[in-house]
């Protein structure tokens, strides 16, 4: 006789599992299997798979991607994405909304030159928080090595919080508390590869798999995000995490054109400018090749 495969939800799987453990989440219609470090999903029929052979491509010099989504008026946010970069040397901003405390509210985390910690700003509207030195000297050069990594900012009041790689390999989570208590009354778009409106900090690298919450994501979907470095779907066929804005980095469009399909359902796509481009990752499904 055959064995029943035990069901879950991709918001309640055990918290203590077992290397081999394998349930079916009712609620994704996916199976997941526990590889003793993280929840590996398999998808129950092509409709649903993910593969991941595209990224966004800046050259650091003028180029950036422009989507139409504000965040709405929350006190908790948090951006995911994956990020590539062998630039130690200029200060990028990875993503932003409004670059100043007189343009409405806004979070967001440059990685600089100097010190080369991360700095981070958050506004209200009215006042803002400044600090440079989040992690601590040569924090961000952890994610200038040429390779790929995973990050998570979020905000939650005046928490702050930076996870490299889902906590993993070493690198620490950084904690900040800021001044300003952040509030979403954000006025302008969010946008890849510069430092929002202003002409500034431009993204030498690649960004794939941007994803954003209107609220704090937690450690478990950090590390569900991660996937022991393997981009999962955070979507309605994967996780499940209900994101605000969801930027495949090209998947969405066969690796085409200069638009970026938002994948949440909202309907913020993004458009390319300067020499932004979608470039080809390679062969591999769900793997930086």
């Amino acid at each position: 006789m055959p064995t029943t495969i035990p069901t879950t939800t991709s918001s309640t799987r055990p918290g203590s599992p077992s290397a081999g453990d394998a349930y079916f989440e009712t609620d994704t219609k996916d199976y997941i299997i526990y590889d003793g470090a993280g929840w590996r999903i398999f998808n129950y029929d092509s409709s649903t798979s993910f593969d991941n052979r595209y990224s966004l491509d800046f050259d650091g010099s003028g180029d950036y991607g422009t989507t139409a989504y504000i965040p709405s008026n929350s006190t908790a946010f948090s951006y995911s994405f994956w990020t590539k970069s062998s630039d130690t040397t200029n200060s990028m901003s990875w993503m932003a909304t409004s670059p100043s405390s007189g343009n409405g509210g806004g979070f967001r985390v440059i990685t600089p030159s100097g010190t080369k910690a991360f700095y981070a700003l958050v506004a209200n509207g009215s006042a803002q928080y400044l600090n440079n030195n989040v992690g601590g000297t040569n924090a961000s050069l952890a994610v200038r090595d040429g390779n790929w990594h995973h990050l998570v900012f979020s905000i939650n009041g005046t928490a702050i919080k930076i996870w490299i790689d889902g906590g993993s390999g070493g690198y620490p989570t950084h904690t900040d508390t800021s001044s300003v208590s952040y509030v979403g009354n954000v006025t302008q778009p969010l946008i890849f590869g510069k430092n929002g409106v202003l002409n500034s900090y431009y993204f030498n690298g690649e960004l794939d798999e941007i994803s954003t919450y209107e609220y704090e994501l937690n450690a478990t979907q950090i590390s569900n995000i991660y996937n022991s470095g393997t981009p999962i779907d955070v979507g309605s066929n994967g996780l499940n995490l209900s994101p605000s804005g969801y930027w495949r980095g090209g998947d969405a469009n066969g690796g085409t054109g200069s638009t970026v399909t938002d994948s949440s359902g909202n309907g913020n796509d993004a458009t390319l400018s300067g020499n932004a481009s979608i470039g080809a990752l390679g062969s591999g499904e769900s793997i930086y090749v």
